[in-house]
């Protein structure tokens, strides 16, 4: 299967072999790396048109990959995007969910 990747402003977003990678362009270098079948997402909608993209691992492997949440627990890395742009990234994690048989919270 060929690598699925998501590029988006500063964000690149990749699965390969089944691993799930995250890369941030900034000031600060940081990545997050994990199965697929461990990755969350959680959607954090804030002030001013951002959305906080928190990702970590899952505590239960039948988990949604992506959901929204008002916590910010146990997750190892954020990405602060415009409110516009969550639909292009919950549709991305919406594949992936599909690719690993996991659900997305509605």
């Amino acid at each position: 299967m060929e690598p699925k990747v998501f590029e988006h402003g500063d964000v690149h977003l990749r699965v390969d072999h089944g691993i799930f990678e995250l890369f941030r362009r900034n000031r600060i270098i940081g990545s997050y790396r994990t199965p697929l079948h461990w990755v969350k997402v959680r959607a954090e909608a804030r002030k001013g048109g951002v959305t906080r993209l928190h990702f970590g691992n899952v505590e239960e492997l039948g988990a949604p990959i992506y959901a929204s949440t008002a916590s910010s627990r146990h997750l190892l890395a954020t990405v602060e995007i415009p409110t516009a742009d969550e639909p292009l990234y919950r549709a991305f994690f919406t594949e992936l969910a599909h690719l690993s048989d996991r659900p997305i919270a509605p």
